[in-house]
């Protein structure tokens, strides 16, 4: 059949340009530096508000293009991501229409409700009565924090200080000296308050990852079939195949020699499934979630690891090689989301409580990111994590390396880096 390249019907921003393009889109090598070239999102968004642009719907499975064309945008703007990751499907799609649509977007309503038998009605020509009938929906956003919202940071160690007379500690607070005059001590004063400003607001950027206690589906059940693959001679499953098989599902139980191609793999798996259990590699992990698309398998699949992830200081992290199977699921969920069911890690002995636990999960428990253990199963979560009171600020030094170095972010950090004292640069 092949593929045929024409100019856009509609005016077309692209990353690769970061500017309106036409005609280079019906090149072939415009698809090949799209591939291979750095992606310019930011002279992208610039680009359509320089248009005039300030309504921007996100088509996507969630929204994190949104949240980052809002710190790209210099004047109001609007941005309505369709989907959201955890919310359902419909009711994201119709907060986006309304948004659009006091945004002053035409929005054909009389196609969106084409069958459900809505009308339009009248609404009352007299006063509420100073009663609102609107939908209290509020879109969360995070406050902004300063040092002024901050009790117990600097400032109020400056305030007790001053309060206290302590001039020693006020003078180590400001970094000036004892004996400084009121015109030392101000310009040092005015420092020390933007520093502090520059931190809450660093602060309010940073996150960590941390587990949370999950609540349990007690005596949850599977049903219809279920694949397991496996690699051959590999008889670690067995606890999981007959855990599946106890508790409702009939499994088909697939082994793969490693490195099977692609083709061949499509072969083994294709089928109609409940859902899809892999306990393979990273390797044949990737080509497992290829294959199965290619065989047309629409059923969600899950990655079972065991030593991929740490809950706690004295749950050990001890198969770095697992762990690269979630880095692929974490891709693989943005590809295939509709495909996707998640990544569970096993603990180090699966006993009858464990593997219950286990069926729990993917039975249906709304978590994507599990870890199964002894004492109970953890979700994955990305919680606030301000700089501790008293941390010093990082000087680079020695070989630092700048993931994604290669892109208009990249290059800004690595240049800041050289600029500070880092003395070589790896930039991937």
């Amino acid at each position: 059949a092949g593929l045929s390249f024409e100019a856009p019907r509609i005016p077309v921003v692209s990353n690769l340009t970061g500017a309106v393009v036409a005609d280079d889109m019906g090149s072939p090598e415009f698809w090949v530096r799209h591939v291979r070239d750095a992606v310019r999102f930011l002279d992208g968004v610039r680009a359509l508000e320089a248009a005039g642009v300030t309504t921007f719907i996100e088509l996507g499975p969630d929204g994190v293009l949104s949240a980052m064309a809002q710190e790209c945008v210099t004047g109001d703007a609007a941005f309505m991501p369709v989907l959201r990751k955890g919310r359902p499907e419909a009711e994201s799609a119709v907060t986006a229409l309304a948004q659009a649509h006091v945004r002053g977007v035409e929005v054909d309503w009389a196609g969106f409700f084409a069958g459900t038998g809505a009308r339009r009605v009248d609404l009352p020509t007299y006063a509420f009565e100073r009663r609102r009938f609107w939908p209290e929906t509020v879109l969360w956003a995070a406050p902004r924090s300063t040092v002024a919202d901050q009790p117990n940071g600097v400032d109020a160690r400056f305030w007790d200080a001053v309060e206290r007379e302590d001039l020693a500690s006020l003078a180590a607070e400001l970094e000036v000296s004892g004996d400084a005059s009121l015109g030392e001590v101000l310009p040092a004063l005015s420092a020390w308050r933007r520093q502090g400003r520059e931190r809450s607001e660093v602060d309010g950027w940073r996150y960590r990852v941390v587990w949370k206690p999950l609540t349990e589906a007690s005596g949850a059940r599977l049903s219809g079939a279920w694949l397991v693959v496996v690699l051959a001679a590999d008889t670690s499953d067995s606890p999981v195949v007959d855990a599946l098989a106890g508790r409702g599902a009939e499994v088909r139980r697939v082994e793969v020699e490693p490195g099977t191609d692609r083709a061949a793999l499509a072969r083994l798996v294709a089928g109609e499934y409940a859902g899809v259990v892999s306990m393979l590699g990273l390797v044949d992990t990737t080509g497992l979630i290829q294959a199965l698309g290619d065989a047309g398998v629409g059923a969600r699949v899950w990655c079972l690891t065991r030593g991929a992830v740490s809950v706690g200081r004295s749950d050990r992290l001890v198969s770095p090689t697992q762990a690269q199977v979630w880095g692929l699921g974490r891709v693989a969920a943005l590809e295939v989301p509709e495909r996707w069911g998640g990544l569970v890690d096993l603990p180090e002995t699966l006993d009858e409580r464990a593997l219950s636990r286990v069926v729990g999960v993917l039975a249906g428990s709304g978590e994507d990111q599990v870890a199964v253990r002894s004492s109970g199963v953890f979700g994955r979560r990305l919680v606030r994590a301000p700089l501790p009171e008293g941390a010093g600020s990082w000087s680079p030094s020695g070989t630092v390396l700048v993931t994604g170095g290669t892109g208009a972010l990249g290059g800004r950090v690595a240049r800041w880096l050289a600029e500070a004292g880092a003395e070589r640069l790896v930039l991937t």
